[in-house]
């Protein structure tokens, strides 16, 4: 990995879970060998989720591509809690004018996915993404937007388990490129 994007400027990762990995754990898994450790805190220091790239390294200000829709915005744990990930995502939609974003009640409580977490807790897993579920669907919204692919699986597995086949789940990404909506 670190070879790999050795001569990139930027490393984008469109999953807050994804760039936590390089940015805050892979120092830590390299700190006892000082040579990977140099080259592992460079890539470090280059790479970013998403939409905080857009935000704070592009500056974006308009986003090209249009969107209609009512959306809440899950903020997924690690995007949140080890990179900060939380107005970004809120900066970007709200550049967008056919995007209505409601907060859903919880919008930072975990969703179950949790990696191995869904699969060791099956039950405690299902009962929080049941909850998020349930959020999510009081919000009202059309879709639910996020930027980590775990909580995109797990909570559209849910809303469909469940019998929502309405509520759209949505990557930011998509979201911003103009994909899904009316």
């Amino acid at each position: 990995m670190v070879r790999e994007f050795a001569d990139c400027e930027y490393v984008v990762a469109p999953s807050g879970s994804c760039a936590g990995m390089i940015r805050e754990h892979y120092p830590r898994l390299f700190k006892d060998e000082p040579q990977q450790l140099e080259k592992v805190s460079e890539l470090s220091r280059r790479t970013f989720e998403l939409t905080d790239f857009l935000v704070n390294v592009v500056k974006l200000e308009a986003i090209p591509n249009s969107f209609h829709g009512t959306i809440t915005y899950h903020d997924s744990c690690s995007g949140l809690r080890e990179l900060g990930v939380k107005k970004q995502p809120r900066l970007l939609l709200a550049k967008m004018p056919g995007v209505h974003l409601t907060e859903m009640p919880d919008c930072e409580t975990c969703c179950g996915f949790g990696g191995t977490f869904s699969v060791k807790f099956g039950d405690i897993s299902t009962r929080m993404a049941d909850n998020k579920c349930k959020a999510i669907q009081g919000s009202r919204a059309d879709a639910v937007v996020l930027g980590d692919l775990g909580c995109m699986l797990n909570i559209e597995g849910r809303l469909r388990r469940t019998g929502d086949y309405k509520t759209q789940v949505l990557h930011v990404a998509e979201v911003l490129a103009g994909d899904g909506g009316d």
